[in-house]
């Protein structure tokens, strides 16, 4: 059955079980549509109810503030012309309405969601709906909270907040938002839903319009939980002592190459049918010709030989698979795919991909990345970071870009197809690992929607998840609401990590630098829970602008206590030269003010010391400095000089050496060499997003 349109009488009905009044009565004559208003009273309103016609203000379809009879005729009559008549029999007919009193206007919609399931929405309403895009959602059945959070992110919250003293019955929306939640999640044929206009008062409120969308074919998600012998499976590969390499082959190849990246593991395995050496390595002919059962099999041969081989891995007693090899689902054989997984369930053996990079783990050694270390980084030092890609290109790009930060990784992911093992089971896999303090994601698609946001939720309590998101644009399905005309997929997504408690990064361009740098700064910078920023330049502009970003990013500018002030002129007018003490008070009029303007005839000492007296301001969180290191007074071991200062301090030190010389970049690898690491752009995004996770876990993640 297609989608349509439930007529009032339905939807009323429907609402009424869930506490919600619907206003009006639908009629099929001019006449009971004269007798409704005579027992409503003028004013009255008046609108067609037809599947035909979907939007009705865009069809001139809706009368307002009739206070006749001869105008309500008149009205009947226009819409009664445009629906080519009204019929008992079709319900095609006519709703009646008491005019509603002026007030807020609100939309209260919801949606079924291909991967969520019910997502509710709340924001600004009216005609205008779509220009104004004033709307936050939810998942699932809402409670309380759940809505305050949601109206917290929207102008239509403000507003029923109180602004400018107007008083609004915000109680009443928000048990209305609650109850919308419930009927979705009991009605799951229930696809779109618009209660819009709701208009609300200072006590209660009307339902002007309902629209509830009908779709008998829809399927509702299920929020499975993660299999055991999956999480034993992905525990065995990421604690590998044994690994057999299926498609080993000589250097040069993608069998060797991953091979070699491998010569970590203590008992590494090559299988090649004729080769009897491979870097050194005794070359096995097949499975069955090793001297152990390997726990970890890597595949790297074509797809029909590797779902033999990989039969023949579980049947042997094998605990985990990583199937580098491609050519199955994305390839448009799914059959193939589903093979391996038919395979993996009957023997409790998981796998990581097909078409994957898979994985690199540096407390074990094991890397099955098939990019030469020539070609692309070497194997970072361990630390607490942990990736997960949906994209090996861009979980490579993320490996590379750590490397440039001079930063270390823990463990890092690439999960292609993800077929048996989806980022909701490694997310389970890093959260339970001690050894993993943040938990960094790259995705495109979400599959398993509400199996994410369930293990989400649990991780995220205990440590951070940073997640970029792609596929965040492209066309949408057609919708018949306006609830579905703004709740698409990523809307949806980005409830998800609202109610999870993920750290969403939108930025479409910079993203994956902002995550890496999020990052970066949790790992190498001491925690504060607070957002003051303290910003010094060398050269005014820069401090300028980076003065703007803290701002556009919600923290404050510090500002300084009266000792920071008479401290930082006071370090300024010794420097003075004798020409410029006639003009001291006119040169130390804004010293002290945020940002600080340190001059272009700025010297080490000068550079150094209001670092150190900005460190003890007590109305300070975070120095920001942006050194021009360039300029002919500071000399070429500032670098060193601010390794040695970041020891003595007790706040976190971001450092914005401008410019882009070969001179700037040696000296910020110098400094990323010292765990000093340094930042051309972005930086206030990334600080912004470290203070919070600071400050809601309450703990140093200090690499």
């Amino acid at each position: 059955m297609a989608k349509r349109q439930m007529d009032f009488l339905e939807s009323s009905a429907l609402l009424s079980q869930y506490g919600i009044q619907a206003d009006g009565r639908q009629v099929y004559s001019i006449l009971d549509a004269e007798r409704a208003a005579d027992a409503f009273g003028y004013p009255v309103a008046v609108k067609p109810v037809s599947e035909k016609i979907i939007h009705k203000s865009d069809d001139g379809t809706v009368f307002l503030n009739i206070k006749t009879k001869s105008q309500l005729q008149q009205a009947c009559a226009s819409i009664e012309e445009k629906m080519g008549g009204l019929s008992g029999e079709n319900r095609e007919g006519l709703l009646v309405q008491k005019m509603a009193e002026k007030g807020f206007e609100l939309l209260i919609g919801a949606k079924q969601d291909p991967g969520f399931g019910p997502v509710t929405m709340i924001g600004i309403g009216g005609i205008f709906v779509e220009l104004y895009c004033d709307a936050a959602m939810g998942i699932g059945v809402l409670a309380r909270n759940d809505i305050e959070r949601m109206l917290t992110k929207t102008q239509a919250g403000k507003v029923l907040d109180g602004f400018r003293g107007q008083r609004y019955d915000k109680e009443i929306i928000i048990n209305l938002a609650v109850n919308i939640s419930k009927l979705m999640a009991a009605n799951p044929d229930i696809s779109e839903l618009d209660l819009n206009p709701v208009i609300v008062y200072e006590e209660g409120c009307a339902i002007v319009d309902a629209r509830l969308i009908r779709d008998e074919n829809i399927v509702k998600p299920l929020a499975e939980n993660i299999k055991q012998w999956k999480l034993d499976s992905i525990d065995a590969i990421f604690n590998a002592k044994s690994v057999a390499v299926i498609g080993a082959s000589r250097p040069g190849t993608q069998g060797g190459v991953i091979l070699k990246n491998c010569s970590k593991i203590s008992k590494l395995y090559p299988v090649h049918p004729k080769l009897a050496k491979i870097h050194g390595l005794i070359c096995y002919p097949s499975l069955k010709d090793l001297p152990e059962i390997p726990e970890v099999g890597v595949f790297a041969v074509n797809s029909e030989r590797t779902v033999a081989i990989f039969e023949e891995f579980c049947r042997m007693g094998g605990k985990g698979a990583i199937i580098f090899s491609d050519g199955f689902a994305e390839m448009g054989r799914k059959e193939l795919e589903e093979q391996l997984v038919a395979i993996s369930e009957t023997y409790k053996v998981a796998f990581i991909g097909p078409n994957c990079m898979g994985v690199i783990d540096t407390f074990t050694g094991l890397n099955t990345n098939y990019i030469p270390e020539q070609r692309s980084v070497p194997v970072a030092k361990p630390n607490c970071v942990g990736v997960i890609s949906q994209s090996g290109g861009i979980g490579l790009e993320l490996l590379e870009m750590f490397s440039a930060d001079n930063q270390n990784l823990g463990k890092w992911v690439s999960i292609g197809n993800a077929a048996c093992t989806g980022v909701p089971e490694l997310l389970a896999h890093m959260g339970n690992d001690p050894k993993i303090k943040i938990i960094a994601i790259y995705l495109e698609g979400v599959a398993d929607g509400l199996k994410l946001m369930k293990i989400g939720r649990e991780v995220a309590k205990k440590k951070p998840v940073l997640i970029i998101k792609g596929g965040t644009g492209g066309g949408a399905e057609a919708a018949l609401s306006h609830t579905a005309s703004l709740a698409g997929s990523h809307e949806a997504f980005k409830a998800c990590c609202e109610q999870a408690g993920f750290y969403l990064v939108e930025e479409l361009t910079e993203d994956p630098k902002i995550l890496v740098n999020v990052i970066s700064i949790l790992t190498s910078q001491p925690k504060t829970e607070s957002s003051r920023i303290a910003v010094v330049s060398v050269g005014g502009g820069a401090g300028i602008l980076l003065a703007d970003q803290v701002t556009e990013e919600g923290m404050s500018l510090a500002e300084f206590a009266p000792e920071t002030r008479k401290r930082m002129k006071a370090l300024i007018e010794k420097n003075l030269k004798p020409e410029q003490q006639s003009q001291s008070e006119t040169i130390l009029r804004n010293v002290g003010n945020n940002p600080i303007d340190l001059f272009g005839n700025c010297n080490d000492e000068r550079l150094l010391e209001s670092i150190r007296i900005i460190d003890k301001d007590p109305n300070t969180d975070v120095i920001v400095a942006a050194i021009y290191l360039q300029v002919p007074l500071l000399s070429e071991y500032l670098p060193e000089r601010l390794v040695e200062l970041k020891e003595e301090l007790t706040k976190p030190l971001i450092i914005s050496p401008r410019g882009f010389s070969e001179y700037v970049d040696r000296c910020r690898k110098y400094m990323a060499d010292k765990k000093l690491h340094t930042y051309t752009v972005p930086m206030m995004k990334p600080l912004s997003i470290a203070i919070k996770i600071w400050k809601k876990y309450g703990h140093s993640f200090l690499d």
